[in-house]
């Protein structure tokens, strides 16, 4: 049995992002997984203090790691095997007691200023250094892989539909109102052709007008699985609602969306607006999945159902590879 320790910020997708990654390597060995919520000593100083904590690092050893751990609450490693920590907050604190602690460590996200060799591997989604300790992952970490979600769907009983995952304004994304319109226009059309029920889910992203919009006008056709983030609806399995789907949408403007998509081996398709301001990195992430055939793109504006094969076992190979990197990172 291997003890695994997760260091959180708070921000619940990095955390599922580390739980992934637990997830990921309980295949291959039985873990137990401790959840440790990082805490400044003065929470009034902690951007002084990972700035300081930062700059410690350049020069790193023991020294720095325990001055650096002043700055925060401890936390108990004596019997851990491996911390995995997401986020750049996390980074300066996870490094400096993966050092003092003698413990393999996982860090997931963008370098932020430190270097991929102060991790025993750093995952991200592109190349920063030219060293094995940066572990480039084909996916974004999360929870959910082909076999989770369709046991899932399989123990909830749920039946076959198309599922639309929604967001909203952000990372350069922003749609008119006449694409949601559009949208709406679209998925009548998709249920009335193919006449297989519709599932909604709405995200903290999602405009709550345009929720209600939704609601209002699509309140014609079957949305019996569907949750309204802006209505409170939290008791449902993502897990289960994309081990059920037949095709997933997703609106372009969330990573980890479509990263959870993905990882169902369902077919998925990203729509986008015709406004897109996203940053060069971000529209890399998209077209990377699109080279790896992870994905499909429409525009929101006029879309429609493809016939698409699942991706489920090209979604298990890249999730097999990045297992077998870790556990050679971190010698298990």
């Amino acid at each position: 049995m291997k003890n695994i320790t997760i260091i959180s910020d708070g921000i619940p997708g990095h955390v599922n992002q580390s739980k992934g990654v637990a997830y990921l390597l309980s295949q291959s060995h039985p873990v137990t997984i401790e959840l440790h919520e990082m805490t400044f000593k003065i929470h009034a100083l902690r951007s002084f203090f990972t700035i300081m904590a930062k700059l410690l690092l350049k020069k790193p050893n023991k020294l720095s790691a325990k001055i650096i751990s002043f700055f925060y609450l401890s936390v108990d490693l004596k019997d851990c095997d491996l911390i995995i920590a997401a986020g750049g907050k996390t980074a300066p604190y996870s490094a400096a007691y993966s050092m003092l602690s003698d413990k393999p460590l996982i860090q997931l996200g963008s370098p932020r200023g430190m270097n991929s060799t102060l991790f025993s591997a750093l995952v991200t989604v592109e190349r920063y250094f030219d060293d094995p300790s940066n572990v480039v992952a084909s996916l974004t970490p999360n929870l959910y892989s082909p076999e989770r979600c369709s046991q899932s769907a399989l123990k909830e009983g749920l039946k076959e539909h198309i599922l639309f995952l929604i967001g909203g304004k952000g990372i350069g994304y922003s749609y008119k109102a006449r694409e949601w319109d559009s949208l709406i226009s679209s998925i009548q059309e998709m249920y009335f052709s193919a006449k297989i029920p519709i599932t909604i889910v709405t995200s903290r992203r999602s405009d709550p007008e345009i929720e209600k919009k939704l609601r209002s006008q699509l309140s014609n056709i079957p949305l019996d699985y569907s949750v309204w983030f802006h209505l409170g609806d939290k008791n449902f399995n993502l897990d289960a609602l994309l081990g059920s789907a037949k095709n997933v949408f997703v609106t372009e403007d969330s990573a980890m969306m479509i990263s959870e998509s993905i990882s169902s081996g369902k077919p998925v398709t990203t729509l986008y607006p015709s406004n897109i301001k996203a940053p060069k990195r971000y529209q890399q992430h998209i077209q990377k999945y699109l080279d790896l055939e992870f994905i499909s793109r429409q525009p929101i504006k006029k879309f429609s159902l493809k016939e698409k094969t699942n991706t489920t076992q090209n979604v298990q190979e890249h999730l097999t590879k990045l297992k077998d990197v870790l556990i050679e990172r971190i010698q298990w």
